[in-house]
């Protein structure tokens, strides 16, 4: 009888993240398409609104239950992720997660490849407390499938022990071992692992208690 009331525990601790999921999962479609669409209004209930004002409303929905989900699977932090410098060729790629981390209160900085990426952290100063990169991107007029690779590689190699984290397709995933070799933080392809990971460097500001 024990052991089933702890199960029936365990279980219901675990169907609010699981909710979240299936809803964060059933949103981001949507909200990707409304943060493409420009020019027409939606509406709802009795109000018309605009799609900027239709996207930020999800944005900052998405973002909370992002936020959350992370904070209930993610160790305790001890400090405020504040800033993060985002590294990729094709920034639209990661638009709305973007938007979620600025909506979560997060400054995220921009980067399109790896030499503007060193060059931003190497100002002085600099209050970055992560880096996210894609694994492929294209340098110096040719395509570098191992971008996000050489990042960490040249990071370590002044002894930078800022975390990275590799947000990319399945081939990066394929690479998880080599990445963590090389002093990687972390390798994850869903925006919700990401945020998980992120959570555990530091607390999103909004939700500090």
């Amino acid at each position: 009888m024990k052991d089933a009331t702890e199960l029936i525990k365990a279980l219901t601790g675990l169907a609010w993240p699981l909710m979240t999921g299936v809803v964060l999962w059933r949103l981001f479609p949507l909200i990707k398409e409304i943060v493409r669409s420009r020019g027409f209004t939606i509406k709802v209930g009795e109000a018309e609104l605009s799609v900027q004002e239709v996207s930020e409303s999800l944005i900052r929905t998405t973002a909370d239950l992002q936020g959350r989900l992370a904070s209930v699977r993610a160790p305790a932090a001890t400090r405020i992720l504040d800033s993060v410098l985002w590294v990729d060729d094709r920034p639209e790629n990661n638009a709305t997660e973007v938007a979620q981390l600025r909506a979560l209160g997060v400054e995220v900085t921009l980067a399109k490849s790896t030499d503007e990426a060193l060059r931003t952290l190497a100002r002085p100063n600099r209050p970055f407390d992560a880096v996210i990169s894609d694994m492929s991107r294209r340098e110096r007029t040719r395509t570098n499938r191992t971008a996000g690779l050489d990042l960490i590689r040249e990071l370590r190699a002044q002894d930078d022990p800022i975390p990275v984290f590799i947000y990319a397709t399945a081939r990066a995933l394929a690479l998880r071992e080599e990445i963590t070799n090389a002093g990687g933080t972390g390798v994850v392809g869903s925006s919700t692992e990401l945020f998980q990971l992120l959570r555990g460097v530091g607390e999103f500001p909004t939700q500090r208690t």
